[in-house]
């Protein structure tokens, strides 16, 4: 399989494929010929398939959690040293449009505490038609509704468009139609950690590739220097990381017992945005103790509806 040689040079820890056409033989002769760990779905009809390729000599425990009979959906995961499990999903959703709203209803997450999520893939599906596709539809992708949805359900970001808010990139060309229907969703809190995103060109296939960088790790804590650089909490990365996280964060303040304990772990997240995309663009120390000098005021009342609003306008 000779497009392994292009991944191998990209240097990628994990490399997610969908609809490999693979089967049982095959899969044997292309494990040998990656040379590292692999996983595969290869479902009951060749045009089908997923597989998950990791790194060769990379030091981390990968095991399978699960996979479907389909070739549509693999599970795999890792324990980092904080103790935390990272799950990722590699998907390949249906063609057919009825298919891929039954598959999105069913598709879950089991939301777990200490485990970050990365759900990605061929999903078939636009999520905007104005940005997503070249030419505008008159209406929405048959099962947009559902794969929206399942994003809102599972609290998961387009960690793409997160950082690309309006532009327009494509992943899926054929003939004159162009659309970006594969995506890599990940946990809304872990948006902080992304150091990249990019939509690069595949090898032997119809789609472009999606690919991100992040920092695995949780954000340090402690002392840190930072270089002076005013206009950092006006950036774009700011901004968005920021709103993403307070527009669902806000709405479950009823789950909790009192006020009190969502405001605490509220200062607690929001430190750690800052902490984080600090270090990245070297805010300087003086305006993060500022800005939480600002939080800590207006959330160490009651965590009164006026303070939770004041908190949304912090970045605007």
């Amino acid at each position: 399989m000779h497009y392994f040689n292009g991944v191998r040079q990209k240097s990628f820890d994990f490399i997610c494929l969908q609809e490999t056409h693979c089967t049982k033989l095959v899969e044997n002769e292309w494990r040998k010929e990656w040379g590292g760990l692999s996983f595969w779905c290869n479902g009951t009809s060749v045009p089908k398939g997923v597989a998950i390729l990791v790194k060769p000599n990379l030091d981390i425990n990968v095991t399978e959690k699960y996979k479907d009979t389909e070739g549509r959906k693999l599970i795999v995961e890792f324990k980092l040293d904080s103790n935390e499990i990272v799950r990722i999903f590699n998907v390949y959703a249906p063609n057919n449009g009825v298919e891929r709203k039954d598959f999105f209803n069913k598709l879950t997450i089991n939301k777990e505490k200490n485990v970050v999520n990365y759900v990605l893939g061929d999903f078939n599906c636009c999520l905007n038609r104005k940005l997503d596709r070249k030419h505008m539809p008159k209406s929405e992708d048959v099962s947009n509704h559902e794969l929206k949805n399942f994003i809102e359900k599972n609290e998961l970001t387009d960690i793409w468009r997160l950082r690309y808010p309006n532009k327009k990139h494509y992943t899926f060309s054929r003939g004159k139609s162009y659309s970006r229907i594969d995506y890599i969703f990940t946990s809304e809190n872990i948006d902080c950690r992304l150091n990249n995103a990019k939509i690069v060109y595949f090898p032997f296939s119809d789609h472009d590739g999606v690919t991100i960088t992040m920092n695995i790790n949780e954000p340090e804590r402690g002392s840190f220097y930072w270089k002076m650089n005013n206009s950092v909490i006006k950036t774009d990365l700011f901004k968005n990381t920021f709103e993403t996280f307070w527009k669902s964060w806000k709405h479950k303040i009823n789950k909790f017992k009192g006020k009190k304990e969502f405001c605490d772990l509220t200062k607690t997240k929001i430190k750690d945005i800052i902490i984080t995309i600090s270090k990245k663009l070297m805010l300087n120390e003086n305006e993060v103790k500022k800005w939480e000098h600002k939080l800590e005021t207006l959330l160490e009342n009651d965590g009164t509806q006026q303070n939770l609003n004041e908190v949304e306008k912090l970045n605007k």
